[in-house]
């Protein structure tokens, strides 16, 4: 075969080759697939219609037990609870509503004085909830409503289901615990296991006991923010 013709079958060869990738690039070609996934909503509220409320105890230092009322009768100090308006939350897919935190507000404490605080939590998210623990922060202020201290507190579990801490007040102002600051009240959450499952749409009742100690500063305000700290049931 001579040249001519070796040469006239290569050029055929490449252009039946430049002709089939033509075709192929042709047919090639693209598919999206649009997806769409709806996530649920983990959100643990204090319950928007039932509204907390709290009582005043003194210790019997014969028998042990709590009583109603101030010691003989007396009305020193005063306690109130309510949720803080600024918290107000609203679920995005239940639309139902709730409070992240609660204010307790105490006037005129003295060492022995006792306020028990009653709350209901609701779970107003689509996700079941691990209720775990406990977050306490707060302010002492003064009779004429000036910051003295803010509060920190420590919290653990007892007994490998109770929940008790102390609250502070942050002398250093380090946001922390430290040397030097001033442990002021004793907090438990009585009657109840931690942690526990909250179902989305159920809701408990719990109850919470402040014991103040000998370093409270009459004359004073305590305002406690209080919150509860909640997980992914299944983390």
């Amino acid at each position: 075969m001579d040249r001519k013709k070796l040469a006239a079958m290569a050029l055929l060869i490449a252009i039946a080759l430049s002709m089939f990738g033509f075709v192929y690039s042709a047919w090639t070609d693209y598919i999206t697939i649009n997806g769409t996934v709806n996530m649920g909503s983990l959100t643990l509220a204090f319950d928007y219609y039932e509204p907390p409320g709290c009582k005043e105890y003194w210790l019997n230092h014969t028998t042990g037990q709590l009583n109603e009322g101030e010691f003989e009768g007396k009305n020193v100090a005063n306690c109130s609870v309510y949720f803080d308006p600024d918290s107000l939350i609203v679920d995005e897919h239940t639309g139902k509503q709730g409070y992240k935190r609660l204010i307790i507000e105490i006037n005129n404490a003295y060492p022995q004085y006792y306020v028990h605080t009653t709350f209901k939590i609701h779970n107003i998210g689509t996700i079941p909830i691990c209720v775990y623990g406990v977050s306490f922060t707060g302010e002492k202020r003064d009779n004429e409503g000036n910051l003295v201290y803010n509060l920190t507190a420590v919290s653990w579990i007892e007994d490998s289901n109770k929940i008790v801490g102390e609250i502070y007040e942050d002398v250093d102002g380090s946001g922390d615990v430290s040397d030097g600051d001033i442990l002021v009240i004793n907090f438990v959450v009585v009657n109840h296991n931690f942690p526990f499952q909250l179902d989305p749409c159920h809701d408990n009742k719990m109850e919470l006991d402040i014991d103040f100690k000998q370093e409270a500063e009459e004359c004073h305000t305590y305002l406690l923010y209080f919150e509860l700290l909640g997980v992914q049931w299944n983390k």
